[in-house]
């Protein structure tokens, strides 16, 4: 049975803080996109930047714009998703972006297949330049629900290109808002109790690589992951692995 009506609303949110210098480019990617029955959520934790005035800007073109005192960033997405209507849901960072298509694609290939939750091709920019990978990874459930698909193990999930069903969130038990650092890497784990990721070759999101990010704040991450503090390391399997997965599956399609 499908876990989709014809033509799924897909809702995004992005939370914001202070993200004057990124945010328009990131309306931009997402007010752009091809598919027709999108909502965008904004929800802004009372900025005191020009944020206000970029996202008046598109204040017509935007869904709804939340402003709200968040203790946390997951906080913020989960306000958006409680406020959302979309059958599939999504978020992008205030410093993030979307390819052109992203959703179109993404949606097409949910709903073809029957999928609950995927992840596209790894992007990220640096220096105003974008690079993708040829693959996109490949994370096995086991490995998901066993929360080793972080930073220093098996590899963490680029949530900027990842969507999953608004019935897989509410079923899971939805973000905990009072993480700081990995509530991506909790809700994954979450997730992995009911449904595989499935890893599709398509560019969804692009991951802006810049100085004082939250990410980099890795002794804190690690606390909320659950582990020592322990070096970030390349890990092999993983990259072995998804070329595997992915040169089998392109020879089913020939």
């Amino acid at each position: 049975m499908s876990k989709f009506n014809n033509n799924p609303r897909v809702s995004i949110i992005t939370p914001n803080l202070n993200g004057q210098v990124f945010l328009e480019e990131t309306i931009k990617s997402v007010l752009n996109q091809s598919y027709k029955n999108l909502e965008y959520i904004i929800v802004d934790g009372g900025s005191d930047d020009d944020s206000h005035k970029i996202i008046q800007k598109y204040k017509n073109k935007i869904s709804k714009v939340l402003i709200s005192n968040d203790k946390s960033m997951y906080e913020a997405v989960h306000k958006g998703f409680l406020a959302s209507s979309g059958e599939i849901l999504a978020w992008i960072n205030s410093d993030d972006l979307l390819f052109p298509k992203a959703i179109e694609n993404s949606v097409e290939i949910m709903t073809k297949n029957n999928y609950a939750w995927i992840n596209g091709k790894y992007s990220y920019m640096k220096n105003k330049k974008i690079y993708s990978l040829p693959f996109p990874y490949y994370f096995p459930k086991k490995y998901i629900y066993n929360g080793k698909c972080h930073k220093c193990d098996y590899g963490f999930i680029p949530q900027e290109s990842v969507l999953f069903t608004r019935s897989l969130y509410f079923k899971s038990g939805f973000l905990d808002i009072n993480l700081k650092y990995a509530g991506d890497f909790n809700l994954w784990k979450k997730f992995a109790k009911f449904e595989n990721l499935n890893s599709v070759n398509i560019k969804i999101g692009i991951f802006r690589k810049r100085n004082n990010q939250l990410s980099e704040n890795m002794d804190a991450y690690l606390a909320e992951v659950g582990i020592k503090n322990i070096p970030k390391k390349i890990n092999f399997l993983r990259i072995i692995y998804s070329i595997i997965n992915f040169l089998f599956r392109l020879k089913i399609k020939k």
